[in-house]
């Protein structure tokens, strides 16, 4: 179903809590015996993380995707004044929707709410997740390229968009702390498009009036069939 976890998405997980957890295993104390030992002498503190690993995906939500010509997709996303437990896990609920729809990016006004919160995965194995708040395009290098975008708001439809070939966003991450980076080529172009959606706008803005006409009579069409 819809809200089901990818296996891909799972892997991707369990990869990357595996990577936190093996630093950490080295200065875990022994298990102590009558409260981290089984009676059979087996440490029970594995199955304590796997079941909190379960709470954690549990958690975790597919929100439903807004689709063009939806007016809240034109809202403007207002900043967040601080991360706490709650942008945290806005984050996470929008990869994970991310990811269930096949997308390369999300941003939080496409789920209709209207915080600066975006969400990215441009790697070709799905794992390498990556989550902004108050994100800004802080500078642009080189010429324009032209990307061909898609949009999880925008179903089914293609076309080339002229952006920044390199720029630099600045933002913070899912625990408050300040970043700057530098990104090119697809991941420039995505992270492009995710802040336009902060500030009510969609790539197909950038496409002739008669483009667009036809593109949102088709997206009223398919939304009355799905009606019907």
């Amino acid at each position: 179903g819809p809200c089901a976890l990818s296996q891909r998405h799972l892997g991707a997980l369990a990869t990357k809590i595996g990577e936190i957890l093996r630093p950490v295993a080295g200065i875990i104390p022994a298990a102590r015996p009558g409260i981290d030992r089984r009676s059979d002498g087996r440490d029970e503190r594995p199955h304590r993380l796997a079941a909190a690993g379960k709470a954690i995906i549990a958690a975790m939500a597919v929100l439903d995707i807004l689709h063009h010509p939806d007016p809240r997709l034109r809202n403007v996303a207002v900043p967040v004044e601080a991360v706490d437990d709650e942008v945290r896990r806005l984050a996470d609920d929008l990869l994970e929707t991310m990811y269930s729809a096949r997308g390369i990016g999300l941003a939080a006004v496409q789920v209709g709410i209207a915080r600066r919160v975006v969400v990215a995965d441009v790697s070709r194995e799905r794992n390498a997740p990556l989550a902004l708040v108050n994100p800004r395009v802080a500078a642009v290098h080189g010429e324009e390229a032209e990307f061909e975008e898609g949009c999880l708001s925008v179903p089914g439809v293609y076309e080339t968009v002229s952006r920044p070939e390199r720029v630099r966003i600045e933002a913070w991450d899912r625990d408050g702390n300040a970043v700057s980076m530098e990104a090119e080529g697809t991941l420039a172009a995505c992270l492009q498009h995710e802040i336009d959606h902060l500030d009510g706008r969609l790539f197909v803005d950038y496409l002739s009036r008669l483009k667009q006409q036809r593109i949102r009579k088709r997206a009223l069409k398919q939304r009355r069939e799905a009606l019907a």
